[in-house]
């Protein structure tokens, strides 16, 4: 989940919306939670005690980076559930305009140490604003970032998420991210550039502006994320949903790995239910997917919405929290035809979750509390299983 936090302060303005983030990250469920425009250390410390932490006990923030490039006054962060990544490492890219964060993580399987799946996170902030400047400005950002990917082994998986404040795939920074030659090659997950610049020798950033080559017209209506408001209120942007300046972009390898990959129809500008162009997002004929409640929680904490995508890997379900083990079997856990097992009577625990060898899902079970629950796996093939309670440590069986 990537989301820019509009101005996100130690003061009380920004303390008095942090309960809406609340809402929003227990919706959600991210493990991988990137944001954007943190003013300082202190505020990301309030909304890492006041929202990260209620939402999930398991969550860690990365260290805190100050700003190295020209504006320093809004910055990047990141925080992550411990259970699923381990922080390998964290540096800062510097730019003309605002830093880029890179962020290395690892995920946390039972093999991660000697067969580590890696996730090279990279979190920035484009330059805002219309013009020929500014779009140098995001293009030479944008091509820092390029730079670094050289440094990379080419079959790394990236994310890059921010604001790109694009208006147009046609941009030359946007051009630059996408370009097949780079030695990584970055792709749209859902693919939904807008159509090419006829080649007719028009200025169609500026002289001949016509909004069929941008994403601020209803064809793109979906996938807007900016701005969630019609009016602005005391901070942020006004002028409805009509925008699609936050992203997360990613490798292509991405789309073919078996270790790691993305899981097609993920990716979503979250409370966007695809009615509301030119609209505020809490207007009650938005109805959809995403409900009332919700999409009043986005509209009151940010002027963008929070952009989402899965990735899935076969390995990660076998992640291990090494303080708690949740699950124990009632007797034995060699079992021919019936599985008897308790849960820890201090813990909640909604479902839990059988996996063969591989890290395949076999069965889902709503556990809603019971402390012993007994299953038949007569059905079940001869061999060795896990089960999973919620995040929490799995443990093993054998059907004989």
């Amino acid at each position: 989940m990537f989301y820019n936090t509009l101005n996100y302060n130690s003061n009380l303005e920004s303390q008095n919306r942090t309960h809406h983030l609340k809402t929003i990250l227990a919706s959600v469920q991210p493990d991988l939670f990137m944001v954007c425009e943190i003013k300082n250390e202190t505020a990301s410390n309030y909304l890492f005690n006041n929202a990260v932490l209620p939402f999930h006990r398991s969550f860690n923030k990365a260290p805190f980076n100050q700003g190295q490039s020209p504006d320093n006054s809004l910055l990047q962060m990141v925080y992550y559930n411990t259970s699923k990544l381990i922080l390998e490492s964290n540096t800062v890219i510097q730019t003309g305009t605002r830093d880029i964060n890179h962020y290395t993580f690892i995920v946390n399987t039972e093999i991660y140490e000697t067969n580590p799946i890696k996730i090279e996170v990279f979190v920035t902030h484009l330059k805002a604003s219309r013009g020929y400047f500014n779009r140098q400005k995001r293009l030479s950002s944008v091509d820092s970032f390029i730079r670094e990917l050289d440094r990379l082994p080419v079959n790394s998986n990236v994310l890059f998420a921010g604001d790109f404040n694009f208006y147009t795939s046609n941009e030359e920074g946007f051009l630059s991210l996408i370009d097949e030659a780079n030695s990584i090659k970055i792709i749209d997950p859902i693919n939904r550039l807008c159509p090419t610049f006829p080649d007719d020798g028009k200025d169609y950033f500026d002289a001949d502006y016509n909004a069929t080559y941008f994403w601020n017209n209803s064809s793109f209506s979906d996938v807007h994320s900016q701005s969630t408001r019609s009016s602005a209120l005391s901070d942020g942007a006004g002028g409805g949903m009509d925008d699609r300046f936050d992203f997360i972009m990613m490798s292509e390898n991405l789309k073919t790995n078996k270790n790691l990959f993305y899981k097609n129809g993920t990716y979503k500008a979250f409370g966007n239910n695809g009615n509301c162009y030119n609209s505020y997002v809490s207007n009650t004929s938005c109805s959809g997917e995403f409900s009332q409640d919700l999409r009043t929680a986005l509209y009151n904490f940010s002027d963008h919405l929070p952009i989402i995508m899965e990735l899935e890997t076969p390995k990660n379900t076998l992640s291990i929290n090494k303080n708690i083990v949740p699950l124990t079997f009632s007797s034995s856990n060699i079992i021919r035809d019936n599985l008897s097992f308790k849960i820890l009577s201090s813990l909640n625990i909604n479902k839990v979750t059988i996996y063969n060898n591989l890290g395949q899902i076999l069965k889902e079970l709503s556990i809603n509390n019971k402390k012993e629950t007994n299953l038949h796996v007569n059905s079940f093939s001869k061999g060795i299983y896990y089960m999973k309670a919620d995040s929490y440590n799995p443990i093993k069986f054998v059907k004989i």
